[in-house]
């Protein structure tokens, strides 16, 4: 399983070979895998190559480390690290993705939106997205009638990027704004869940190439399975 004069480092074939045996359910989500002790000895590695293989996969949240109990299999997240659509993203981790129209309608721009569209009506679009069986967001985008051609429910059960892209828009960016929300009656319905599970909440502007905001998205996201990974960098020359 191990091959040490590969030139691929020790622990990280390791590594593959841990994330293999959990997708092919030798360990299942919640169960705790093999000790340092026994991983050490069956692959006939050090307890220090176990530990770096195994801090790895727990900060890429595969596996979780518990004081006293052990390493357990986590659930599988959704991340996204990159400016993508929401069916790119489960596209990508080879996940399977429904979505389901809950309201699609036309609306006059709320109170908090009339600055940024100045227009009559708004498409406001809410969809639930379901991943493996699972209801992982609940999302409500609005945008305005002048920018769309055609659109019906059928339509949105898709990419709504794709959607924009065919009716010739280009995505430049989008600036989120997240906060941690406590759940209650009304999200436990929507994500059909009894438990007290933690909720993201977003409020993102998508802009187009010419820096017009193209849609605002207002999201509710479940962060047992979901993960919004942040960027930042330093530019050069801004920091004095």
């Amino acid at each position: 399983m191990i091959d040490k004069n590969s030139p691929i480092p020790v622990y990280y074939q390791l590594k593959e070979d841990i994330k293999k045996k959990i997708k092919l359910g030798v360990w299942k989500v919640g169960q705790t895998i093999d000790s340092e002790r026994e991983l050490s000895e069956n692959y006939g590695v050090s307890r220090m190559t176990i530990r770096q293989a195994i801090g790895e996969l727990v900060q890429e949240g595969i596996l979780i480390r518990e004081k006293g109990k052990g390493t357990f299999v986590c659930e599988p997240k959704v991340k996204q690290e990159d400016m993508m659509s929401f069916s790119e993203i489960i596209k990508k981790t080879g996940g399977i993705l429904k979505t389901k129209v809950v309201e699609f309608c036309t609306v006059e721009p709320p109170e908090h939106l009339k600055d940024l569209f100045p227009f009559d009506k708004l498409y406001k679009i809410n969809r639930l997205r379901e991943v493996d069986d699972q209801i992982i967001a609940n999302e409500i985008v609005y945008i305005p009638c002048d920018y769309c051609g055609y659109m019906d429910e059928d339509m949105l059960e898709g990419s709504l990027f794709k959607i924009l892209e065919d009716f010739g828009y280009s995505v430049d960016h989008s600036e989120s704004e997240v906060s941690a929300i406590l759940i209650d009656d009304n999200y436990k319905k929507i994500f059909k869940t009894k438990k007290d599970i933690p909720l993201l909440k977003t409020y993102s502007r998508t802009f187009m190439d010419n820096k017009k905001v193209l849609f605002i998205e207002e999201s509710i996201y479940r962060s047992d399975k979901y993960i919004l990974q942040v960027n930042i960098s330093r530019r050069e020359g801004k920091l004095r």
